[in-house]
């Protein structure tokens, strides 16, 4: 009786949560479809408005709605908002295999082709971000602006990582970015929200079989692939010529905000930084408020 209660709190808690999630996705007018693709399958949000495109490109941890449902509302307003999971996230599926940053570059690239958009602003969060970075500096000429936050762009080295995986006790970065276990899901949150998610391991175990339970060995992959060629990215010169905002969470462990402003150099003077204090890894999710309002006043100038 006792296992058949705690597994009931646990549904029902995971279920408040997400119908919080979808009120906002359809608050925003987001529908949530799939294409077939250039034999890849590809699993997006979209509110298909006539307005200016904002395409969201979330990071590593639970799919897209997870990482980008506080900011879509406000977005919607001015904004058609396009929102993938990368390949492996979600119900998104390479047809063949793909687990390069590149191969990403080209899902967001096919999506932006098949949904004829001209411009987009584009955001990244985390790996997102790099993603982001990598598309614009391919695709310059259909990006409009550029905002990535606390992204392993550029001057983030192995040696990084280790120094991680020591902070957090883990094995490897696999194990903290891709959770297999209760133990390390809580690690990922104290990572990406600056605090550990205090819940009884019941209620924790409906969050992960929901949000990180799902095809779990492709994404340990991904993170394999991007630790092995991060040295490749230090060498990657960004020149193209577009507005870009860069946010950065002050107490971030995973990228340090001391990278922040090596970036804003190298990209030039059409880049701005702004710090959010105690931001952490995911800011727009810890300091959405403040967060938001960068986003909606840089957006404004740019106008």
């Amino acid at each position: 009786m006792f296992t058949a209660l705690t597994s009931l709190i646990s549904c029902n808690s995971y279920r408040i949560f997400k119908k919080k999630i979808d009120k906002r996705m359809n608050s925003a007018e987001l529908i949530l479809k799939t294409e077939m693709i250039n034999s890849d399958t590809i699993e997006y949000w979209d509110n298909n408005s006539d307005k200016p495109v904002a395409l969201l490109v979330h990071g590593f941890g639970a799919s897209t709605e997870y990482q980008w449902h506080k900011q879509v509302e406000f977005l919607s307003q001015n904004h058609r908002v396009v929102a993938p999971n990368l390949f492996h996230f979600g119900n998104s599926r390479p047809g063949t295999p793909k687990f390069e940053v590149r191969d990403q570059v080209e899902l967001v690239n096919s999506l932006v082709n098949h949904l004829k958009l001209d411009s987009i602003t584009l955001f990244g969060v985390s790996y997102g971000g790099l993603v982001s970075i990598e598309f614009t500096q391919k695709y310059s000429h259909k990006v409009e602006h550029l905002i990535i936050f606390d992204a392993p762009v550029k001057y983030i080295l192995v040696e990084d990582v280790y120094t991680l995986c020591e902070r957090f006790k883990v094995a490897s970065v696999e194990d903290l970015f891709v959770p297999k276990d209760l133990k390390d899901l809580n690690k990922l949150f104290r990572l990406a929200l600056g605090k550990s998610f205090f819940q009884p391991n019941f209620i924790l175990k409906s969050f992960y079989d929901n949000m990180y339970a799902d095809n779990v060995e492709n994404k340990r992959v991904l993170i394999t692939t991007l630790i092995t060629g991060l040295e490749e990215y230090t060498k990657h010169n960004y020149d193209f010529n577009i507005p870009t905002l860069l946010i950065w969470g002050s107490t971030d462990m995973a990228i340090p905000v001391d990278r922040a402003p090596l970036i804003r150099s190298h990209i030039g003077s059409n880049a701005e930084l702004k710090i959010i204090k105690n931001g952490a890894h995911m800011p727009n999710m810890t300091k959405t408020k403040e967060f938001n309002r960068i986003v909606t006043e840089f957006l404004g100038r740019e106008r």
